[in-house]
């Protein structure tokens, strides 16, 4: 495994067409495998936080990538415009060589990444995790071994490699595309878990780690389910309690009537969602 560190760290970034910035101030790390398999890049890759962008001269320039989130949390974005992934540990995700518009992970970050032009990547999106399938988990394991083996990959392993890694990123992409919708048949678990937040959270005790149990999932399961959405638990019940409280005071209602209707639990943490909801909607225009 390959350690770098400062600048060391930044032009290997710089020499996969990425800029890459730290976002602390401690010096910046990133340990990484790799291996090119026959018109495939295959990768582990952990580093601290950092904001990562294509670089302006190349991009367009890289190949299709899926990439699975072994550890923390990237939160990606697309030069079309399109609503952002956040991809949480034991997620996944995929975008063509043209979409990529950055990542930002906030806290120290593990990934496992292909890169190849033969994969049928038609937009970005997200792709089943580990609790939709056993999919997920035998690619990680696939290329795991492959880093994890002191022997060296032959001339003549790599191709068959190639094809058993590209066959397993098939499969991901096609679970998804057999679920009916891009959300890797969760879809179901997202609009129970809306109908829950609209009839709960103007209870002031209403927690995410409730919402999870009355679902009969985890709570990191029920991250990724609304993460396919754009969006977390907890924003979903903040903009219930807001549109509630928003309503009583457009009908009258004092401040203090307002929040203890709409389940805050208190008026500055209804002026904190007022300010974050309008920063959003003036974000969007």
């Amino acid at each position: 495994m390959l350690r770098l560190e400062g600048d060391d760290a930044s032009r290997w970034f710089a020499d996969r067409a990425l800029d890459a910035r730290a976002l602390t101030p401690a010096t910046p790390v990133v340990f990484v495998d790799e291996i090119s398999l026959a018109e495939m890049t295959v990768r582990r890759v952990w580093h601290t936080p950092m904001s990562i962008r294509p670089a302006a001269a190349d991009a367009g320039t890289l190949p299709s990538t899926l990439v699975l989130q072994a550890e923390g949390q990237t939160e990606w974005s697309w030069s079309s415009g399109e609503i952002s992934i956040v991809c949480e540990e034991g997620g996944a995700v995929m975008f063509p060589a043209d979409a990529l518009g950055g990542a930002v992970c906030r806290a120290p970050s593990g990934r496992i990444e292909v890169e190849s032009a033969h994969l049928p990547v038609e937009g970005p999106s997200t792709l089943p995790g580990t609790d939709d399938g056993p999919v997920w988990k035998a690619l990680a394991s696939t290329v795991n071994a492959i880093f994890n083996t002191e022997t060296r990959v032959t001339p003549a392993a790599s191709d068959p490699l190639r094809d058993a890694i590209e066959k397993l990123c098939i499969a991901l992409i096609a679970s998804r595309r057999r679920g009916g919708d891009e959300t890797g048949g969760s879809g179901a678990t997202y609009a129970a878990a809306m109908t829950i937040i609209h009839e709960q959270s103007v209870r002031p005790d209403f927690s995410v780690e409730e919402l999870a149990a009355l679902l009969g999932i985890s709570r990191q399961y029920l991250t990724r389910v609304f993460a396919r959405h754009g969006r977390t638990p907890r924003d979903a019940v903040r903009a219930r309690r807001w549109e509630v409280a928003e309503g009583l005071l457009a009908a009258g209602y004092r401040t203090a009537d307002a929040v203890a209707r709409s389940g805050f639990p208190s008026a500055r943490a209804l002026a904190h969602a007022r300010r974050e909801l309008r920063r959003r909607v003036e974000g969007a225009e």
